[in-house]
């Protein structure tokens, strides 16, 4: 059996520019704190892990999981607005959906994704571009505030204690890599943000994938 996980900002959906301005909105609106956007200082590269930083730095007091609901509502709301009245700036990257279509049809490959966005805007993008989750285990930042917390989770869920012969990632972050490395995952790059030995642009070369692979 083969476990191969999906990210999706960036690799699956090219989505990276107006969703890190609109949690960088949704911080402003609801804590009244302005970041930049650089997410590669942040321990913990998820909706989640990225709020806890920020609350840790600037001395927010108050219920932790009050302040992760109140920005959490505000950033889905934000983003279901944006593409509501921008249905075009929301792109599948090349040969996304039938990349995932063609896995399915693999007896012996187990699909999942794990996203360090929360559920309510991982499932809006997907949707949005027509990536179909049937079949497909999810995991989410709404799992947990680290990538590895939530790519182990979506391995327990999808694996259910059975093991998997191999195991791979694609992702476009260098937190992805190291999640990856750190789990003994093989990875695949995609996109231009990380170096890696096995990168590919976007996913449209399915044979070339589905080599690499070893399927």
């Amino acid at each position: 059996m083969h476990f191969v996980v999906f990210d999706i900002d960036g690799t699956l959906v090219d989505s990276t520019k107006f969703d890190s301005e609109l949690y960088v909105l949704a911080v402003r609106t609801t804590l009244g704190i302005e970041i930049d956007g650089d997410w590669s200082r942040y321990r913990n590269v998820t909706d989640g892990g990225i709020l806890d930083q920020i609350i840790e730095e600037n001395g927010i007091r108050g219920d932790r999981g009050v302040l992760h609901e109140r920005v959490k509502n505000e950033f889905v709301r934000l983003t279901s607005r944006y593409l509501n009245r921008h249905p075009d700036a929301l792109k599948g990257i090349d040969g996304a959906a039938g990349l995932i279509e063609e896995l399915k049809s693999r007896h012996s490959v187990v699909l999942a994704i794990a996203t360090g966005g929360w559920e309510e805007t991982a499932r809006l993008k997907l949707q949005g571009v027509g990536i179909d989750l049937d079949r497909i285990t999810i995991a989410t930042g709404s799992d947990g505030t680290s990538r590895i917390a939530i790519m182990q989770t979506a391995e327990a869920r999808a694996l259910d204690g059975v093991p998997a012969k191999k195991k791979t990632y694609f992702g476009d972050g260098v937190w992805d890599k190291q999640a990856s490395e750190d789990l003994g995952y093989d990875f695949i790059a995609i996109g231009n943000r990380v170096k890696h030995h096995v990168t590919f642009s976007d996913l449209s070369s399915h044979e070339a994938i589905f080599r690499q692979l070893g399927l």
